[in-house]
């Protein structure tokens, strides 16, 4: 069955973390394969990539669907992703969803899409028998990055480490991995469509067990200037993993760790298999194998239950020492199912006034690390440029606003000087910026 999405006009919204964004441009590259066309102004058709990481999350897609079943009530909403994994079928029937695709399933989106317009209008639904224990791979494929400036890769899927506030591993499933040789075939392909730089992902991507070989084979293709981590898990960055960074030319100086807490009987409750003396270890091999300059970012909860005034003022002190450049700080979020979500934790009222402490040290941590940048020339991978404004990143992850010139364009490399910051983004001084990078 196929012909059916021919001239069929789409748009493609895509919540949450990096391994969705990869998931969300190969879908686009698969339905543009079929012959519809990427156009959000006005779509037969809507996909839509739901993230279930928090509550917040959850309201989200909800709007989200709401807001495009108001805009365009003729519509068909194919919807997939950690939220739509666990919605029942009177759910996905309140929200006017036509075509719900379950995780390791989202490859079939296309054929669904075509079934649904041959047999005019039919609802349908693909999911894993038990996602879990599910060791398939998702075989999504990715030709050409079209929503980002840069390529996002999937190397690995899943997580088996159930941490106590996580809803990832029930959603998610177990921990597979992609074929070596099928990912770096996708990695020439996208260098092959002048995209200059790849990110790599996973839901763990420190699980992807040859995540160094695949590293030193990814700085081997010719045209490929820089390749990025999503993130990493702490006691994943081992020296062997280091020692190939290292000689790599092509990556970038950031890594980003998460770490969650700073105390130790935090992190015990939260499962995360650490300590704060093990996170500080990993932060030290990555400084002293890719030098200081190496750009850390982490993530940062707050109102964990179990995390008194002490456990925060443990925490906010370990990220002073540790000298992160950008943190992601977010309040915790109970997830259904999970077993924090059973534990008490502190009133909103205390989690917002931890959180205005905690992004003013953040915005100050980061602007310390940024400061380094200033009145030297910097490199960066333009991803925008309009109104004679360009703005693009550095190897390290800074973002930087300045002055464009007029034959610029986007994936261009351009060296730039900044003269200052302007939340959380450095500027040549002829930048007003409004904005923070995410």
């Amino acid at each position: 069955m196929s012909g059916f999405l021919r001239k069929k006009l789409f748009s493609i919204t895509v919540q949450g973390c990096r391994t969705n964004l990869y998931e969300a441009d190969a879908i686009l590259n698969s339905l543009e394969k079929r012959g519809a066309y990427h156009y959000e102004q006005r779509p037969d058709f809507a996909v839509v990539v739901s993230c279930s990481i928090t509550a917040s999350a959850d309201r989200k897609f909800r709007k989200i669907v709401r807001r495009l079943r108001r805009e365009h009530p003729d519509i068909v909403i194919a919807a997939t992703g950690c939220c739509v994994q666990q919605l029942t079928d009177e759910q996905l029937d309140e929200l006017g969803i036509d075509i719900a695709v379950g995780n390791r399933q989202k490859y079939l989106i296309p054929d669904l899409l075509e079934e649904y317009f041959a047999r005019g209008g039919r609802p349908s639904a693909a999911y894993s028998d038990d996602i879990r224990t599910d060791e398939n791979w998702d075989a999504l494929q990715l030709d050409a990055p079209k929503l980002h400036t840069r390529a996002f890769l999937k190397l690995q899927e899943g997580c088996d480490h159930f941490c106590s506030y996580c809803i990832v591993p029930f959603v998610r499933g177990k921990s597979v991995q992609r074929d070596f040789d099928d990912a770096l075939e996708e990695a020439k392909r996208i260098v092959k469509a002048k995209c200059p730089e790849i990110v790599l992902t996973g839901v763990h991507l420190g699980l992807y067990e040859k995540l160094p070989e695949f590293v030193r084979a990814l700085g081997e293709i010719n045209g490929l200037k820089r390749i990025r981590f999503g993130s990493i898990e702490p006691l994943a960055v081992t020296d062997e993993l280091l020692d190939v960074l290292a000689d790599t030319s092509a990556f970038c100086g950031h890594l980003h760790v998460p770490l969650q807490s700073g105390d130790d009987r935090v992190l015990k409750l939260m499962n995360r298999g650490y300590t704060a003396s093990d996170f500080a270890r990993s932060v030290e091999r990555i400084r002293n194998k890719l030098g200081e300059t190496v750009h850390v970012s982490t993530d940062f909860m707050l109102g964990f239950p179990g995390e008194d005034d002490a456990a925060f003022k443990r925490s906010l002190a370990f990220a002073e020492e540790m000298r992160f450049g950008k943190i992601h700080v977010f309040p915790y979020s109970p997830r259904g199912g999970t077993t924090a979500a059973k534990l008490p934790h502190a009133d909103d009222a205390e989690i917002r006034q931890r959180e205005e402490i905690t992004l003013e040290t953040a915005g100050r941590l980061h602007r310390e690390y940024c400061s380094q940048w200033l009145n030297r020339p910097v490199e960066i991978l333009v991803e925008e440029a309009k109104d004679g404004i360009m703005t693009g990143l550095t190897t390290e992850y800074v973002r930087v606003a300045t002055k464009a010139p007029e034959d610029v364009k986007k994936r261009d490399f351009v060296k730039v000087t900044a003269l200052g910051y302007s939340n959380g983004v450095l500027t040549d001084g002829s930048v007003s910026w409004d904005g923070e990078d995410d």
